[in-house]
């Protein structure tokens, strides 16, 4: 796996052994930025779940101005780390380690907003559901704010979450991918 582009194109990230996490795949990473088409420049991104922080690593390639990685498990942390030192450990990215409640939590306390957010939950547990039902308060994101989320083609999320609205929807293969934009 690497990144695709930007600052750091062709670097390979490490990635976990076994099937214990399941990383964006690269063709399907390349189709979600080319779907956002934002310009990243200084927009500030969340990557919950972050597993190997392929997305979160490949938005600050691309110049977002601060990332934040969000996971509790302690293999994507020791991941995530290695890959945010193959990028010489940008100083404008913050790795936490925390469960979905406490990190949505702790991040509304300290006060985060975010223009782009990357959730790609443990697929068959309702947790796409429950992070974008909390996104949908608003409470986390920037007025004209999207939220990607990675899920499984079965998985049956709404068009709304609060303030959220899907604008598009992708499949591929077993992995389906929802685009929501923060509304009125």
């Amino acid at each position: 796996m690497r990144i695709i582009a930007g600052e750091h194109r062709g670097l390979r990230l490490t990635t976990p052994k076994g099937k214990s996490m399941r990383p964006t795949a690269e063709r399907i990473r390349e189709a979600i930025f080319n779907i956002i088409a934002l310009d990243l420049t200084g927009l500030w991104v969340l990557d919950l779940f972050a597993g190997t922080g392929a997305m979160g690593l490949e938005a600050l390639s691309r110049g977002a101005g601060y990332v934040v990685m969000v996971d509790q498990h302690p293999g994507a942390v020791k991941l995530i780390n290695r890959n945010l030192a193959a990028c010489g450990n940008p100083q404008h990215a913050k790795l936490f380690r925390l469960d979905l409640r406490r990190g949505l939590k702790g991040l509304i306390r300290r006060g985060y907003r975010f223009d782009l957010v990357f959730l790609d939950p443990p697929y068959g547990r309702g947790l796409s559901q429950r992070c974008l039902e909390q996104l949908g308060k608003g409470t986390l994101l920037n007025a004209t704010a999207t939220v990607v989320s990675e899920h499984a083609t079965e998985e049956n999320l709404t068009s709304t979450y609060g303030c959220l609205q899907r604008q598009n929807m992708r499949s591929y293969g077993s992995t389906a991918v929802s685009f929501y934009l923060r509304g009125e």
